[in-house]
């Protein structure tokens, strides 16, 4: 766990690094923004399953609406989410993005998660740093997902479109 904690430090340290001399303006941003109001988008990658010691392929898509208030960029939107171990899990949840600066979002994913043996409340965190290339976004995402009976991490990579 520790190591995640280090990545996502490392990461969001990179993030403002290298945001200081690229800044866009407001005006620059919502124009932006107002080009790709809604986003589909596909993380996978290796996920530690922590109670079981365990790694197993993982796959999360999301679909998000974005918006802005005032000075500050929010998203609102759906994610499913697939763990294909012996014990396959899937979750699906309501997405609430933070955009700080156009590449960057965080984002707090409360739902329900479908187990073999039960369904239980969970909450996803996500982070993503997103490089445009064209109408494509690609980037690392680091996510950790909570339950009563279970937690995991993933790191991997974020493939997206804006439209």
């Amino acid at each position: 766990m520790k190591y995640i904690f280090a990545f996502i430090f490392l990461l969001f340290s990179l993030c403002s690094y290298s945001q200081n001399g690229n800044d866009l303006s407001q005006k620059e941003l919502s124009s932006l923004e107002a080009e790709h109001l809604n986003h589909f988008g596909v993380a996978t990658g290796p996920v530690y399953i922590i109670n079981e010691s365990e790694v197993a392929p993982g796959i999360h898509l999301h679909y998000m609406r974005l918006m802005e208030f005032g000075n500050a960029h929010f998203g609102i939107g759906l994610g499913l989410e697939a763990i294909f171990d012996e014990h396959r899990h899937y979750a699906t949840s309501i997405n609430f993005s933070y955009l700080p600066i156009h590449a960057l979002t965080f984002t707090v994913a409360p739902g329900i998660q479908f187990a073999p043996e039960s369904e239980d409340f969970t909450t996803h965190f996500e982070v993503v740093y997103e490089f445009e290339i064209g109408e494509l976004h690609i980037g690392p995402v680091a996510e950790y997902a909570w339950s009563p009976n279970d937690a995991h991490a993933m790191l991997g990579l974020h493939i997206g479109c804006g439209f």
